[in-house]
């Protein structure tokens, strides 16, 4: 499996205009009972778009939490479409377990899905990758993030490379 690395800088970042029928809310270990039935319905549309024995379930989900993780389920008007993940201390490729070390201006982020069947519109991906980007940016107070993908993940990179990112080799 090849996979290829990139970072995005905040100030590469693309000029956008919102839709304001998409948005972010980020779980908390707090609340995470509070999101039980949208985590599970975003697991549910894994198991329907991707056949992947990998696929997260609840107590992953509160165990990448714990972790230093953090879930941003992904909404349109009040359904959960998706979600993507972030780490602000590490890269941690597995959401759970710390690879190495970020400085505090960086991020790393991925684990991104979209459920292909109840997407809103064909834009709806940009939006995702887009929009996600910026609110992780804000969210952890960073300048940087770190990601990769799977070669065979050609939809996920090109959304990344319009979305600013560059080819840049960071893991160790």
């Amino acid at each position: 499996m090849v996979i290829v690395q990139l970072r995005l800088l905040l100030e590469d970042l693309p000029k956008f205009s919102f839709n304001k029928d998409y948005w972010f809310d980020t779980i908390q270990l707090s609340t995470i009972e509070d999101y039980r039935e949208k985590i599970n319905k975003v697991i549910l549309y894994h198991h329907e778009d991707i056949d992947w024995d990998a696929t997260p379930v609840f107590d992953s989900v509160k165990k990448r939490i714990e972790s230093g993780s953090s879930c941003h389920l992904w909404m349109y008007k009040d359904q959960a479409l998706g979600w993507h993940w972030t780490n602000g201390t590490c890269v941690a490729k597995d959401w759970i377990n710390c690879h190495q070390s970020l400085n505090k201006n960086e991020i790393y982020g991925g684990g991104a899905f979209l459920s292909r069947k109840y997407k809103p519109s064909a834009a709806s991906s940009y939006y995702f990758y887009r929009q996600g980007l910026e609110y992780s940016f804000n969210y952890h107070q960073a300048d940087t993030m770190y990601l990769y993908s799977d070669d065979w993940n050609r939809a996920s990179v090109q959304l990344c490379y319009r979305s600013g990112f560059t080819r840049y080799n960071f893991l160790k």
